[in-house]
């Protein structure tokens, strides 16, 4: 027989403490953390389209920096182009590389004058020509758009839209829930369409009988 073990006694218990007004709250709030949540839901919509506005500003504001330098950038392209093309005086091979986005032209120079530019002594060299696809000039001609022509136009994106059209959706569904409701808070009687019977048509003509009187 081997030695019994002692047991320790835990000194930390949890007690289960049962609260009336809690439990009350809890099942009387459902409608009022409903609302909470919704309100909460509302004001995450209006923050991320002030984010999505202010997102907009700034690329309203760069975007002729940007378009500027694009067009320098190319300008500066085509005629080192221009500038490699007059140089040569002979050419070997030229291999094609067709890729997705562009095409890249390898052409390979025996004879190339650049003593008189002082730029590199002649020999074999590789010149590279880079042609751009017909989808990014497209795209850069959507990137390239003109700005809004009137200042007061609001500057608007898909984003910025279905968070408008979430936001109105969600008042439109509040404000259908509640009845319309008349001006004296009566409800008007249903009147009956089509044919009226024989008793329909006296009882009729007797209460306006009596309200005449």
């Amino acid at each position: 027989m081997g030695k019994r073990k002692n047991r320790k006694v835990s000194s930390s218990r949890r007690e289960l403490v049962f609260d009336e007004e809690k439990r009350r709250e809890y099942l009387t709030g459902f409608h009022k953390r409903k609302l909470q949540r919704r309100k909460a839901a509302v004001e995450e919509i209006k923050q991320k389209i002030k984010v999505e506005q202010k997102k907009m500003k700034e690329e309203v504001r760069y975007a002729p920096t940007i378009i500027c330098f694009q067009r320098v950038f190319l300008l500066c392209s085509f005629e080192e182009i221009d500038e490699v093309e007059r140089l040569v005086t002979a050419k070997t091979e030229s291999v094609l590389y067709d890729h997705p986005s562009h095409t890249v032209t390898v052409t390979t120079i025996s004879d190339l004058d650049l003593s008189g530019v002082g730029l590199l002594p002649p020999g074999i060299i590789e010149v590279v020509i880079l042609q751009k696809d017909e989808n990014q000039e497209e795209s850069a001609a959507k990137f390239t758009a003109p700005l809004p022509k009137k200042a007061g136009d609001p500057l608007l994106s898909k984003r910025i839209c279905s968070l408008t059209k979430t936001l109105h959706a969600r008042s439109r569904s509040k404000s259908q829930k509640r009845p319309p409701r008349t001006m004296d808070g009566k409800k008007q009687p249903i009147r009956p369409t089509g044919r009226t019977s024989k008793a329909q048509r006296r009882r009729q003509t007797g209460k306006t009988g009596r309200n005449r009187e």
